[in-house]
């Protein structure tokens, strides 16, 4: 995929988060184990001692740097769980985003079907590439993290569930207090944004119905 971009931040993000770490709950007692829900952000990269993840995306193509936001968690407790499973989900949102600039080019090869171009191993032979621009996504802007959630699962079954496999194990009925964990892949990056700092907030939401639970808390990354 071959494509045109420029980028930019939104600032006024900050404004909204301007404290790094906060609930935003009337509940007198959070529906986490010893009345106390937690979150944990962090990278895949060295912490400086400001607060800062020097990160290092992992470059596909020329504009398509990923990196990883790891999240951990405390459970709900087991009036909260559903069939034994805590429901604790996290939203992103980022203060940086690219703009389409000139429409999404892809390059891909033509074959003739029906006919004998085909290798010994029963592969078709492309007869010539062609590029096809869709003009309709000039403009769009993408954030640089996706806001859809995700959702959170115990982080070691065999020692919370005492499984001796750890993707199965005997059928459990609760979750006792044991670390959650998720994460979310950031990106595209694009090479342009090497150098600069990024701030990415995250809300996670711990399901206990009227007596749900939410936590805001950010973490900033320098590009390298």
């Amino acid at each position: 995929m071959i494509y045109s971009l420029h980028y930019y931040k939104y600032f006024f993000s900050v404004l909204l988060f301007s404290v790094f770490h906060y609930n935003t709950n009337n509940i007198t007692s959070p529906p986490c184990p010893d009345g106390s829900c937690w979150v944990k952000l962090y990278t895949d990269f060295e912490q400086d001692s400001n607060g800062y993840y020097h990160v290092t995306p992992t470059w596909y193509k020329e504009n398509s740097g990923r990196f990883n936001i790891h999240i951990e968690s405390s459970p709900t407790i087991v009036k909260c769980q559903y069939n034994g499973v805590p429901v604790v989900s996290t939203r992103f949102d980022s203060d940086t985003f690219w703009e389409v600039d000139s429409g999404l080019s892809f390059t891909f090869g033509l074959y003739n079907p029906f006919n004998s171009l085909y290798t010994q191993s029963n592969n078709r032979i492309k007869v010539k590439d062609t590029t096809v621009t869709l003009d309709y996504f000039k403009g769009e802007i993408v954030p640089l993290v996706q806001e859809t959630s995700v959702y959170h699962n115990v982080k070691n079954k065999m020692k919370c569930y005492g499984w001796k496999n750890p993707k199965s194990g005997p059928t459990f009925y609760e979750t006792g207090n044991c670390v959650l964990y998720s994460k979310r892949i950031v990106g595209p990056v694009l090479k342009s944004m090497i150098g600069d700092t990024i701030k990415v907030f995250s809300q996670t939401k711990f399901d206990c119905g009227e007596d749900s639970y939410v936590i805001k808390d950010s973490i900033n990354i320098i590009l390298k």
